[in-house]
C-alpha cells in the first residue's frame, strides 16, 4: 500500500510538472520579446526555400512550419509575377497580431501611398499632392504568415527561425548585424536603441529613423542650419539640426 501510494504521488508530481511545462510552452508573447522578435528578425535578409506569389496574402504556414503546398501553388497560378525559390529578399517590416506573425518581404504585395500623398496644397478644387503619387506603381514583395492556434506564444528569434525553417533559409549574416558592426564604436550603443545623438552624420540618422517627414533650412549670419523633423502632434515630435552634415541638436516635443 505504502507503494501505491508512493506512486501515485509520484504520478501526481510528474503531471503537475507536465501541466506546468505545458503552460509555460503556451505563455502569450511578452512586450520585452516583442522589442526583441522585432528588433532582431526586422531587415533580416534571408534565401527563400519556396516560391512567393506577389499579392496581399502571401504564404500562410502554421505554427510547426506546415503549409498546404496545393493551396500555394495555386496563389502562385493567379498572381502576376512571383519571388523565386533562391531568391535573396529582405524582411522589411514584422507585425506581431493576435494570432499571428506577419514578416512582410520586399514591402509586400500590397500597393502603397506614400504619408505626403494624402496631403494636398492649394486653394478651391486647384490642389495636389505634396508627393508625386506611386500608388501605380505595382507591389514587388509579399509576405510570410505564421498563424497559431491561439495566441502567438513567447518567443526567442531563433525559435521562430525554427519554424521558417521549412520556406526561408536564415543562414545569410543579417542586414542589422552587419550595419551595427560599421558604426563608429561611440554610436553603437544608441543605434542599438534607435536613437540620434549629437555627431551623428545625416547617413546614420536615416538609417536609424528613417526619412522625416519634413526638412527646413535655414540661415543664421554664415552658418547654414538643417532641421529634420519626425512626427505630428498630438504624437511626439523630434526636432534634429544639422551643421555641415552633423548633428549638432536633439529635441523632443
Amino acid at each position: 500500500m505504502r507503494r501505491i501510494m508512493i506512486w501515485m504521488g509520484l504520478s501526481g508530481f510528474l503531471c503537475l510538472a507536465a501541466a506546468l511545462s505545458v503552460a509555460e510552452e503556451t505563455k502569450p508573447l511578452s512586450p520585452e520579446s516583442r522589442v526583441i522578435l522585432i528588433r532582431t528578425l526586422g531587415s533580416e535578409y534571408i534565401t527563400l526555400k519556396v516560391p512567393l506569389p506577389v499579392n496581399k496574402k502571401g504564404l500562410e504556414i502554421n505554427g510547426s512550419g506546415e503549409f498546404d503546398w496545393q493551396k500555394n501553388e495555386k496563389e502562385l497560378a493567379q498572381a502576376p509575377t512571383f519571388l523565386t525559390s533562391g531568391s535573396s529578399v529582405q524582411i522589411t517590416q514584422i507585425l506581431l497580431e493576435n494570432n499571428r506573425i506577419v514578416l512582410e518581404i520586399n514591402g509586400g504585395g500590397k500597393k502603397k501611398r506614400k504619408l505626403l500623398e494624402h496631403i494636398e496644397l492649394g486653394t478651391g478644387s486647384q490642389t495636389r499632392p505634396i508627393a508625386r503619387p506611386t500608388f501605380k506603381e505595382p507591389p514587388k514583395g509579399s509576405f510570410i504568415t505564421i498563424k497559431f492556434e491561439k495566441a502567438v506564444p513567447d518567443l526567442t528569434p531563433d525559435q521562430v527561425k525554427e519554424i521558417l525553417a521549412n520556406v526561408a533559409d536564415f543562414s545569410r549574416k543579417s542586414a542589422t548585424k552587419t550595419f551595427v558592426e560599421s558604426v563608429p564604436e561611440e554610436f553603437k550603443e544608441a543605434v542599438k536603441s534607435q536613437r540620434v545623438e549629437v555627431g551623428m552624420d545625416k547617413d546614420l540618422v536615416l538609417a536609424v529613423l528613417g526619412r522625416p517627414l519634413k526638412k527646413v533650412r535655414e540661415r543664421k549670419g554664415e552658418v547654414e542650419t538643417e532641421d529634420w523633423i519626425y512626427g505630428e502632434k498630438p504624437q511626439k515630435v523630434v526636432f534634429i539640426t544639422f551643421v555641415e552634415n552633423r548633428v549638432v541638436s536633439v529635441k523632443e516635443y
